[in-house]
């Protein structure tokens, strides 16, 4: 207030009369420097306290995003029985609730609920994914966690891929890659447990980082041949980033997955597997240019009970242990072609996973086009080859549509939307 008045004094001062002298202006200014001291209230000798920031309603509500999957498809032969037939129709997919909040200042939580559909008209309801991410805790250890471990308790994708942790609207194709589909499953592995991920010191390259993922799953197995729910799952996961040049980036993973396969017999899976992205996108034009180029690999050891006919009647009279060893891998390129329109290519070929002579095949390309972030479109073409007779020589044409309502949740740096 002291600095407004002398600012005001001042200002009329060079507006009055050049007859006034120096002294007369000093003592303007004392005069009136006093008589606002003694305009001001007296210290009361209580603190001040700072205004109350202001708060909003909803500062305890979660976040809430919804999305929604559909998909037409076209088929040159039936897929399915009957009222089973799944080809030649329009289908919304799946329906997913994202639901995302801090739990406190130690920990978030996440919820996703999905209602999918594998026919029209037909949905089931399942949680795919709920989980406290603990950052931090009020101990001598956790209070400063060492190299940047982060907890994970509940249920969860696990870390066995790039694809295996996206979800579908997320997916860069229509699409999972048939390697996925017979190691993990049609929704790819989530696993019950407990997951620790830590930051490996690189001294040997300032560029670069290193991150080690290890999970302890119930349930061991992956999600076509689920274990015992009292056997234990372990998955690991070592992943070295590096930035090449600024505009280019190369990711590489390697993975490692054991569990139980089959209750009431000690058998097992041992899995391994490498995934790797290099991504380009130019500092300059970035935003109409980019590339992918990407892919995994995975092969088993996998023992399991096969059913056996001993007396030729058509009806398993036992089941016998047996081993596979298969085989598989998937590749895709995507090249962006302008500021909304991304074009792609994808090859898989694996060989199934209770047979390691019975292979599949499947050449897929599709075009993407981003009305916005929240609103997508891909056409897409497959041409399938494959021992299995059904799907042998089946050529597939798609149409895809991704809706999200409300603000989407944070994706990786590679996937657009």
């Amino acid at each position: 207030m002291l600095q407004l008045a002398l600012v005001w004094i001042l200002a009329g001062a060079e507006k009055a009369p050049e007859q006034k002298t120096l002294e007369q202006r000093v003592g303007e200014l004392e005069r009136e420097i006093q008589r606002l001291k003694l305009s001001e209230p007296e210290p009361s000798g209580e603190p001040v306290q700072p205004p109350s920031p202001v708060s909003s309603p909803n500062v305890f509500n979660p976040t809430v995003t919804v999305f929604g999957n559909g998909l037409y498809r076209y088929d040159d032969r039936e897929i399915g029985e009957g009222a089973e037939r799944s080809d030649n129709h329009f289908n919304l997919r799946e329906v997913e609730l994202d639901f995302r909040a801090a739990v406190d200042p130690f920990a978030d939580g996440v919820l996703i609920t999905a209602f999918e559909s594998e026919l029209p008209g037909e949905f089931e309801a399942a949680v795919e994914e709920g989980y406290v991410t603990i950052k931090r805790l009020p101990l001598p250890v956790l209070d400063e966690p060492p190299l940047g471990l982060k907890l994970k308790v509940g249920r969860f994708r696990t870390e066995v891929g790039r694809f295996n942790r996206l979800h579908l609207h997320d997916l860069p194709q229509m699409t999972r890659p048939l390697v996925l589909e017979e190691f993990l499953g049609e929704e790819g592995f989530i696993g019950n447990g407990l997951s620790a991920q830590l930051f490996l010191p690189t001294p040997f390259d300032e560029d670069s980082t290193l991150e080690l993922t290890a999970q302890a799953l119930t349930g061991g197995g992956v999600a076509v041949a689920p274990g015992p729910a009292q056997s234990l799952g372990l998955v690991g996961n070592l992943r070295w980033f590096r930035a090449l040049a600024g505009s280019h980036h190369l990711d590489l993973s390697l993975i490692f997955h054991y569990g139980r396969t089959e209750p009431g017999a000690r058998l097992h899976s041992t899995t391994y597997g490498a995934d790797f992205l290099y991504r380009w996108k130019p500092l300059r034009g970035g935003e109409f240019h980019s590339f992918l180029l990407g892919g995994q690999l995975f092969y088993s050891r996998r023992a399991f009970l096969e059913p056996v006919d001993n007396d030729g009647d058509g009806l398993p009279d036992g089941a016998e242990p047996r081993t596979a060893s298969p085989l598989g891998t998937f590749a895709f390129a995507q090249v962006q072609l302008s500021r909304t329109a991304y074009l792609g290519v994808r090859w898989d070929d694996t060989a199934s996973i209770s047979d390691s002579q019975v292979r599949r095949r499947a050449v897929t390309g599709y075009l993407s086009w981003y009305a916005s972030e929240f609103l997508r479109f891909r056409l897409g073409y497959e041409r399938r080859w494959s021992d299995f007779e059904e799907e042998d020589g089946r050529n597939s044409a798609f149409a895809e549509l991704n809706l999200v309502f409300g603000a989407h949740p944070p994706e990786p740096f590679w996937v657009n939307r």
